[in-house]
């Protein structure tokens, strides 16, 4: 009797795996592989890439930039002078 009924519903997430075949593992493996690989050299491009900051590229001594970090910092607080 118990056979006529459908089975109970369940959510996808608690029914039992059905296993892949090894050929689709392998080409989804390749692709995350790929995605990954692609991911790592625009990030590389991204570094390298990268304008240096002004404070950093200006020559002279020492003082000068340490003045001029210090007031680019003063200008992003709420300070008054």
């Amino acid at each position: 009797m118990a056979a006529a009924y459908p089975p109970p519903w369940e959510p996808i997430w608690k029914r039992p795996r059905t296993p892949k075949p090894k050929a689709e593992k392998k080409r989804e493996l390749r692709k995350q592989r790929r995605r990954l690989q692609d991911a790592g050299r625009r990030r590389l491009a991204a570094g390298e890439s990268r304008r240096p900051r002004a404070w950093q590229g200006r020559i002279g001594n020492a003082a000068p930039r340490r003045d001029a970090h210090a007031l680019s910092r003063l200008r992003h607080s709420t300070a008054w002078l």
